[in-house]
């Protein structure tokens, strides 16, 4: 078995401070240089998993989350702030503190003013928002992770269909624009929920098959995304509890063997963009080198993000020579560089 350790946001974090951590080092040590995704973390989980990285990650997603995507073609559809800057407009950050009643009445506006075009908003949670219809769009998306902080005409829909989808994303902006909720979060200095982000768009008939996997995921957009995967591959699904260790939460996911069971190709776990350094090197980091170490596991892969693409370290078991290497000469933990 496989283990991928999601960890959003990490390579946010300074250089240095990354550097001066142990489980780190000893993972660049017993990895080869990490491969740099530009099209995002989900991109990068699916390579780790060894499927396409262009799967579509939106119907597995709202999966994920509780819903049914059906034969439906379904986008992500995440409010989003944007933000005016001199000649251009930023996509400032996504916005993920809407309250249920909030979400609810955008949901419901959106859908009263798209009836016409088959566009169905549904928001599972308040920060878990997708479109859906019959019919599949001729366009290619950038993730939301990809496009934070950055100019937003590179990153808006290409293809065949784009001007369509164009138009209806500038109907949208004038629309939230208007809306209560958004002058209500305005007077109170909370940033508006101006524009809505499309991507990981496709049918669930789209996804190839995908490996038996069970997943550890805390709540959220990447939690989704795994859920789904399990479930599409018939894997098993757990929350995550800050509490536990790599091997504890494996153990408690992978549940008791059945007769029979076929071998779990991957284990999957999302931990929560906020968690602290301790919690990753002693918790997870550390406790999964030693699995690897000890052959427990066949491999280990970190995927990240944090600089404007997504980067993987995929760690195997270390053979003698490497780890006398790693004691001589240990290499950097560096993250790859993204493109600006």
């Amino acid at each position: 078995m496989q283990l991928v350790l999601i960890v959003p946001g990490l390579l946010a974090t300074p250089a240095e401070a990354l550097e001066a951590r142990r489980p780190l080092r000893a993972l660049a040590a017993y990895s080869d240089a990490p491969r740099c995704e530009p099209r995002g973390i989900a991109a990068a989980l699916f390579a780790s998993l060894g499927v396409a990285s262009d799967t579509p990650d939106a119907p597995l997603a709202l999966l994920g989350a509780g819903g049914d995507p059906g034969d439906d073609y379904v986008l992500r559809a995440d409010p989003v702030h944007l933000a005016a800057d001199r000649d251009t407009v930023l996509l400032v950050q996504g916005v993920d503190d809407l309250s249920e009643d909030a979400a609810g009445a955008l949901v419901r506006m959106l859908n009263r003013h798209f009836a016409d075009d088959d566009l169905r908003f549904e928001a599972l949670r308040p920060d878990a928002w997708f479109v859906r219809r019959e019919e599949a769009a001729d366009i290619s998306t950038t993730a939301l992770d990809v496009a934070l902080r950055k100019r937003l005409l590179p990153h808006l829909p290409r293809g065949r269909d784009a001007g369509r989808w164009k138009r209806w994303l500038n109907e949208i902006e004038m629309l939230l624009h208007a809306h209560d909720v958004n002058t209500t979060r305005e007077a109170r200095g909370a940033p508006a929920a101006s524009g809505i982000w499309l991507s990981g768009g496709g049918r669930l008939a789209d996804v190839p098959t995908l490996p038996s996997t069970i997943v550890v995921a805390s709540p959220g957009r990447l939690g989704d995304l795994a859920r789904g995967i399990a479930r599409v591959g018939r894997g098993r699904v757990t929350e995550f509890r800050a509490n536990e260790t790599a091997a504890q939460a494996l153990a408690r996911a992978a549940g008791p063997a059945t007769r029979g069971e076929e071998r779990t190709s991957f284990a999957l776990a999302v931990l929560p963009p906020s968690q602290d350094a301790s919690m990753l090197d002693d918790d997870w980091l550390a406790p999964a080198l030693g699995l690897l170490a000890r052959r427990e596991i066949d491999a280990l892969h970190l995927v990240s993000d944090g600089n404007g693409g997504a980067a993987t370290w995929a760690a195997r078991p270390p053979s003698v020579w490497r780890r006398i290497a790693s004691r001589v000469g240990a290499r950097r933990f560096e993250a790859p560089r993204a493109d600006p």
